[in-house]
C-alpha cells in the first residue's frame, strides 16, 4: 500500500488539477472556498430565482445565482458581485449562511452559501448569462422543488440554509 502522503497529479488546467491519492480521484481547486451561491431576498421575503441554459445538462435550469470567488474576494463580496453580474441587482446587506460541498468524495473545495437582500429593482446590464429571473415566496419555492422544476444542487442545498436559519 502507498503511503498516505503519496499524490499523483493526472491532469493540470488553469482552473483545477485532478489527482489520484490512495485510490481516488480527486478535483482539487487553488481555494478551499471556490465559489459562492448567492440567495437573494426581498423585504416582502420573496425570493430571486435566475433562469439560464446549463451546457452540461443540454437544459435550462433554475437556480440562485452563483460563480466563482476571485482570487483575494471574499465570498460576500463574491455573492454581491456575482448577484450584480447576473441579474443587474445591487446587493444591500449579505450574510453568510455557511459552506457546502458539492460532491464530498470527488471536489475538495468547498462553495460558500449567502444570503443577499436587496430591494428595487435592477440597476444595471448583465452578463448575459441570465435569461429571466424570477421571484418566488418560500411556499412556491418548496412547491418548485416538490415538483422537480429545480434540480440545481447548489440550489436545493441553499434553500435548505436558508430554511435552517432562525428568524
Amino acid at each position: 500500500m502507498k503511503p498516505d502522503t503519496e499524490s499523483e497529479c493526472l491532469l493540470h488546467t488553469p482552473y483545477f488539477d485532478v489527482v489520484k491519492e490512495r485510490g481516488y480521484f480527486i478535483v482539487k481547486e487553488a481555494q478551499a472556498i471556490n465559489g459562492v451561491v448567492a440567495v437573494p431576498v426581498l423585504p416582502d421575503g420573496r425570493l430571486m430565482l435566475a433562469v439560464l441554459q446549463r451546457r452540461a445538462i443540454g437544459a435550462q435550469s433554475i437556480e440562485f445565482p452563483r460563480g466563482a470567488i476571485d482570487r483575494g474576494e471574499t465570498a460576500s463580496d463574491a455573492a454581491a458581485r456575482e448577484l450584480l453580474e447576473e441579474t443587474g441587482w445591487p446587493a444591500l446587506k449579505v450574510t453568510e449562511l455557511g459552506l457546502l460541498h458539492s460532491n464530498t468524495s470527488l471536489i475538495a473545495s468547498a462553495v460558500a452559501v449567502c444570503r443577499v437582500d436587496i430591494d428595487g429593482e435592477a440597476v444595471e446590464g448583465t452578463d448575459g448569462e441570465v435569461d429571466k429571473v424570477l421571484f418566488v415566496s418560500l411556499a412556491e419555492l418548496k412547491a418548485m422543488i416538490a415538483a422537480g422544476k429545480i434540480t440545481d444542487g447548489h440550489t436545493l442545498s441553499a434553500a435548505m440554509m436558508l430554511i435552517a436559519q432562525p428568524l
